[in-house]
């Protein structure tokens, strides 16, 4: 029994995520902020401006790290690239093929689904209460008193 209990925790779900998709391979957010804070800190110290960086911000310091725009092609081809291997793993995740009808009708079913399970469990509330037993009971019937 508990060799078949761990066969069936073994097995993946069949809509998990793969392994290699992380919530870090969708993240382009966080390093393109990062190349234009180098790209703003290179055109500041080009002209001549010169602003305090926020607190615990060290790109745009007098001598950090800048890019100028010819070379902000070169510094986002590692984006590039990481949206693109994004990009074909959300496009090899299950039922990506599906319409929004499909999945529209999908959720309508599972809906009706649902109703009609509450639906027995008040059921099944209301017969072990004895509520519709006592009331479908012909008077003088065998009853029996909880």
């Amino acid at each position: 029994m508990a060799s078949s209990a761990t066969a069936v925790n073994n097995s993946p779900h069949p809509l998990a995520l793969p392994p290699s998709f992380s919530p870090d391979t969708l993240d382009a957010l966080s390093e393109l902020s990062l190349v234009l804070a180098k790209v703003r800190a290179g055109i500041q110290s080009s002209s001549g401006i010169t602003t305090e960086p926020a607190p615990g911000d060290g790109v745009g310091a007098p001598g950090g790290p800048t890019l100028t725009f010819k070379e902000v092609p070169g510094a986002t081809d590692g984006l590039k690239h990481k949206l693109q291997r994004a990009r074909a793993q959300v496009r090899a995740l299950p039922d990506m093929d599906r319409t929004i009808a499909d999945q529209n009708e999908e959720i309508a079913d599972l809906e009706a689904r649902i109703q009609r399970q509450r639906e027995l469990l008040q059921r099944l509330r209301d017969e072990a209460s004895g509520r519709v037993g006592r009331e479908e009971m012909a008077p003088g019937g065998d009853q029996m008193e909880l």
